[in-house]
C-alpha cells in the first residue's frame, strides 16, 4: 500500500514536473515572440524615419511610411504563427490536421476575396516602384484626375469637376502620368494657305522668347519653342506642329497662355485666321 503512494506521488511529481517545464518553454514563446516583434517593429520604424528623412518631397516620405506599415504588419503575423505552432507543438497537439484545414480555408478565402488580394499586392508594387505620388495627375481606366491618396486597396482620384474616383488597384492595368520631370504644350497651327510661312514661324519664335522672358512664366518653360514644320495639309489650311518643353503639370498653362500671345500677334500682323470652305451645289 505504502509503495503504491509513493508510486502515485512519484507519477504526480513527474506530471507536474513536465506541465512545469511545458508551461515554462509556452511562457518563454510567448515572450520571445513578443520581443522579436517589438525589435523588429523598432528597426522597421528607423528604417522608415531614415529614408523619410533622405527623401526629397512629402510624398516620399507618405510612400516609406505605408510600406513601412505593411512590412511591421508581416512580419507581426510571421512571428505569431511560428510561436503558435510551436505553442501547439509543446501542447503534444498534432499539427498536422490544422495545417490541413487552415489550407482547405485559406484556398477558400483565396477564391472568395481574389479580387481583394489583387488589390492589395497591385498596391505594394504601385508604392514600391513608386508608379504615382500623391499630387500627380495622371490618366487610368478612362479616367483623369489629380491624386489624392494612395492606399494598399484603392487610389483615390478627383477629376477636373471635382468628382472623386476610387480606382481599386487590383483594376490598373496602364497609368498616364503627367506629373513627372517635364511636360510639352503642344500646339496644331492652322493657317491658310495665302499666309506667308516664314513670317508666321518667326513670329512664333518671338512670342516663345516673349513668354520665356515673362515674370510669371519664365520658370515654367524650359525651352524655346521647337516647331516640327507643316503636320497636315487639309482642304481649307494647313496646319503647323509644335510644342514647347515646360515644368511638369505647367504644360496646360504655358498652352493657354502662348495662344494667347499669338492671337495678339496673328491680329498685329494682320493675319486672318482660315476659314473654312463651304461648296453650294445649285440643283440644275
Amino acid at each position: 500500500m505504502e509503495l503504491q503512494f509513493l508510486d502515485s506521488i512519484e507519477i504526480l511529481a513527474h506530471r507536474l514536473g513536465t506541465s512545469m517545464t511545458s508551461l515554462f518553454k509556452i511562457t518563454a514563446i510567448i515572450v520571445i515572440a513578443l520581443i522579436l516583434t517589438n525589435l523588429i517593429r523598432r528597426a522597421i520604424n528607423l528604417f522608415s524615419s531614415e529614408i523619410a528623412k533622405n527623401s526629397s518631397g512629402r510624398d516620399a516620405a507618405t510612400r516609406v511610411n505605408t510600406l513601412g506599415r505593411v512590412f511591421r504588419y508581416i512580419a507581426s503575423v510571421i512571428i505569431y504563427l511560428i510561436a503558435f505552432m510551436l505553442i501547439l507543438s509543446e501542447l503534444k497537439i498534432n499539427i498536422a490536421p490544422i495545417l490541413g484545414a487552415a489550407g482547405i480555408v485559406g484556398v477558400a478565402i483565396g477564391f472568395g476575396a481574389q479580387s481583394l488580394v489583387k488589390d492589395y499586392v497591385g498596391g505594394l508594387f504601385i508604392l514600391i516602384e513608386d508608379q504615382i505620388r500623391q499630387g500627380d495627375t495622371i490618366k487610368v481606366e478612362g479616367y483623369e484626375g489629380t491624386v489624392e491618396e494612395i492606399t494598399l486597396r484603392y487610389v483615390r482620384l478627383r477629376d477636373y469637376d471635382g468628382f472623386v474616383h476610387f480606382i481599386p488597384n487590383g483594376q490598373i492595368r496602364i497609368v498616364t502620368n503627367m506629373g513627372r520631370d517635364f511636360s510639352y504644350a503642344t500646339f496644331d497651327i492652322a493657317l491658310g494657305y495665302e499666309v506667308n510661312l516664314d513670317k508666321v514661324i518667326k513670329l512664333m519664335q518671338e512670342t516663345s522668347q516673349k513668354l520665356r522672358k515673362s515674370l510669371v512664366y519664365k520658370t515654367s518653360v524650359l525651352s524655346d519653342i521647337e516647331i516640327s514644320g507643316i503636320d497636315r495639309l487639309n482642304e481649307s489650311n494647313l496646319v503647323i506642329k509644335a510644342r514647347i518643353k515646360t515644368q511638369a503639370m505647367e504644360h496646360s498653362n504655358i498652352k493657354r497662355e502662348y495662344l494667347r500671345l499669338m492671337k495678339l500677334a496673328f491680329q498685329k500682323a494682320k493675319i486672318k485666321p482660315p476659314y473654312s470652305q463651304i461648296v453650294v451645289h445649285r440643283p440644275r
